[in-house]
């Protein structure tokens, strides 16, 4: 099929319907996708392909247009029930403009409750590095109505202190070094109880004993 050169007729739809797709449909009329064997068989799929295109482009462009149309159709022929809606929606902004307001008014309140009892239990784990209050635990839905925090708050709370003591409380892991240190400590300990202090000792015999030790420094 060669590709479309002339302009076709215009696509367009009438109460809905769509009109002028005679020439689009013959388009695709007993066309058959054949395997790319030459030069000759790439040229005339390439054309097809073009075709498909348009045909695919132009009926979208169409559907697209007319829906644009029968938008402005329908709200210059229903202004009242738009009327409502842009109504609905002025009501719905300024509740949500006072909602916002109220809410910030709120976290000031609350803001100071949970302040009080991240004190409290500051103090009460006696924490090197006491924990200042996170913004993700500042939340309405963490308090009740009477603005006391909830369950799931208070446990939250609780846990996170917990986790923070044990932390402190956890014996700092020995670097590489001070490792060595103290197994050098240990060695020279067991290699002078081997000596009697009653005894004399040649300085050979100190060499003997610091080199059997010394595999344990290695």
């Amino acid at each position: 099929m060669s590709e479309v050169k002339t302009v076709l007729p215009e696509l367009s739809f009438e109460n809905g319907v769509a009109k002028n797709f005679t020439d689009l449909r013959a388009l695709i009329d007993g066309v058959q996708v054949e395997p790319i064997t030459n030069k000759i068989s790439a040229q005339s799929m390439a054309s097809l392909k073009k075709n498909m295109v348009f045909v695919s482009d132009s009926i979208k462009k169409a559907i697209k247009q007319d829906v644009k149309n029968y938008e402005k159709s329908l709200i210059e022929n229903n202004g009242t029930l738009i009327a409502i809606k842009d109504t609905a929606d002025a009501i719905k902004e300024d509740i949500t403009e006072n909602q916002n307001t109220y809410n910030v008014s709120r976290l000031k309140e609350l803001e100071t409750v949970l302040k009080k009892e991240v004190d409290e239990r500051n103090q009460n784990y006696h924490l090197k590095q006491p924990i200042t209050p996170k913004s993700e635990w500042l939340k309405i839905s963490n308090f009740t109505a009477t603005g006391k925090p909830t369950g799931a708050l208070t446990k939250l709370l609780n846990l996170e202190f917990i986790a923070a003591q044990a932390r402190e409380n956890e014996k700092p892991k020995l670097t590489e070094i001070d490792a060595y240190k103290l197994r050098v400590k240990h060695v020279f300990a067991e290699l002078f109880d081997q000596f009697d202090s009653e005894e004399i000792y040649s300085g050979k015999d100190f060499q003997q004993a610091l080199a059997d030790r010394k595999s344990q420094l290695d």
